[in-house]
């Protein structure tokens, strides 16, 4: 293999390199990763040489499965792990394979076995695509890898599975059309392959994007705005899994004594502020052992998984830890528990059940202030 067939192979490398690492997240500094890719550039390049003397390495391509090997240092130098190294590869080889595809085949036609002429004509597809390449498809992809987790990993299956299969198919064409003259026909379905491929980015991108609006839009409506909280939708929908799996558990009905003078006496931003600490607390008490829902104003539903502790309701009574951060004093909160096993009642009973033992503890507080 001469000097200047080295050449597109490595220009595709350094293409290939940057695209990576616009794409992951470094682990050590910028001149430690180039140094180290420079190093294992230069290891493979001799290899390549020392090949070339007993196989018919051409420069051409025939190798492009062997870029793989580029996962040994990339997974060491970012903090990816191997499949989205992969996936990321993929991605990168697919656009430079494609330009040295379309490279070979317009020299081709123009220039019969010309390594000059590839040369020139790569770098003026590199010209004319870079920047929609960086700018437009780079930063979606990056945006479906990122966030591919956040959407149970079906989205990500499908990156992986798209990406090798695009590149698979794109090797093997290439390497197909490397066996005979070249045409304009082949050049167009080259072309139009890439085209293909890329197109599939954006609509993975739209995919991932609308996931995401269908998402918040589903958060938002099980969720209450001011704390966080679950809201009453999503307490009924929790209530009918618990009942259909079978499993003991408490209900907890809370309603904040006086929160009416806490608005009048120190405004309705504290009020919020009241309302949103008392969330906080409630939950860190229930911790992995609960939920706590907020069911309209101030009134509040904890669901524990199993019997409620004597301990853990009077912690909720008291609420101990109210003076880290409170905006205002506590007014006290009065509570009401029942505990349900199968059997079960129907979600609408058991919340108006514990709601009226909630309304019973207040009434005994009233009476107990009167007298």
């Amino acid at each position: 293999m001469s000097a200047p067939q080295f050449i597109p192979i490595l220009e595709m490398l350094i293409l290939n390199l940057i695209t990576f690492d616009r794409c992951c997240e470094r682990k050590y500094t910028a001149v430690r990763t180039v140094l180290i890719n420079t190093l294992f550039t230069a290891t493979v390049c001799v290899l390549i040489k020392i090949a070339s003397l007993f196989l018919p390495i051409r420069g051409d391509g025939n190798l492009l499965l062997g870029g793989f090997i580029y996962l040994l240092p990339l997974t060491y130098l970012y903090r990816e792990n191997i499949i989205a190294c992969f996936i990321v590869m993929c991605t990168t080889w697919v656009y430079t394979t494609g330009i040295l595809s379309l490279a070979m085949q317009i020299s081709g036609l123009l220039f019969y076995e010309n390594i000059f002429a590839v040369l020139v004509v790569e770098n003026l597809l590199i010209l004319a695509t870079a920047i929609p390449f960086y700018r437009r498809l780079v930063p979606k992809f990056v945006f479906i890898l990122k966030n591919q987790n956040r959407l149970k990993q079906i989205p990500g299956r499908y990156l992986a599975l798209n990406n090798c299969l695009s590149f698979i198919s794109l090797a093997l064409i290439h390497a197909v059309f490397l066996k005979d003259d070249p045409s304009l026909l082949k050049t167009a379905a080259v072309a139009f392959l890439l085209g293909y491929i890329f197109l599939s980015y954006d609509i993975l991108y739209m995919i991932v994007m609308n996931s995401f609006k269908m998402n918040r839009l589903e958060h938002e409506a099980m969720h209450d705005p001011l704390t966080g909280l679950a809201n009453r939708s999503q307490l009924w929908q929790d209530l009918d899994n618990l009942m259909q799996n079978e499993r003991t558990f408490s209900v907890l009905f809370m309603d904040l004594d006086r929160f009416k003078q806490i608005n009048d006496r120190y405004g309705h931003i504290t009020g919020d502020q009241y309302l949103k600490h008392f969330a906080e607390i409630v939950s860190d008490m229930l911790g992995t052992k609960g939920i706590l829902y907020r069911f309209g104003g101030d009134e509040f539903v904890a669901v524990y998984y199993g019997v409620v502790p004597e301990e853990v309701i009077q912690q909720l009574t008291e609420c101990r830890e109210w003076e880290n951060g409170a905006p205002c004093p506590f007014n006290q909160v009065s509570t009401g528990f029942l505990i349900c096993r199968p059997p079960f009642q129907t979600p609408e009973q058991i919340l108006h059940q514990v709601d009226e033992l909630m309304y019973q503890n207040k009434l005994q507080k009233g009476n107990a202030q009167l007298h």
